[in-house]
């Protein structure tokens, strides 16, 4: 791992070659609301109107991303707020990781 935080995002069709990292994050809080927002985005991609919570949950662990901060302590996953993201659809601003991985540098 590069200097600071990373996460690796993980593919939910549990194929290792989708994997990635993305390093460099400076502090953990930054790596945190980048792996927020990344699951965030990952799970209202699959939202759709009148779908069941049951039926959201099932969408995204078939076919999401989650999203693990390496080396933060306490270890943080966006799939740890997944009942919340779903009961809580969430804001352009709060699916928008690109905005962190910019006021990361990393960009």
């Amino acid at each position: 791992m590069s200097q600071g935080y990373a996460v690796l995002i993980i593919d939910m069709s549990y194929d290792p070659e989708k994997d990635f990292v993305v390093s460099g994050f400076q502090t953990v809080e930054l790596a945190n609301e980048f792996a927020k927002r990344w699951v965030r985005d990952s799970l209202e991609e699959l939202r759709e109107s009148n779908q069941t919570k049951e039926s959201l949950r099932r969408a995204w662990h078939v076919f999401g991303e989650d999203a693990s901060v390496l080396g933060g302590e306490p270890h943080y996953a966006g799939s740890h707020d997944l009942d919340y993201f779903i009961d809580n659809p969430a804001t352009a601003e709060e699916r928008d990781w690109k905005a962190i991985k910019k006021l990361a540098g990393l960009e």
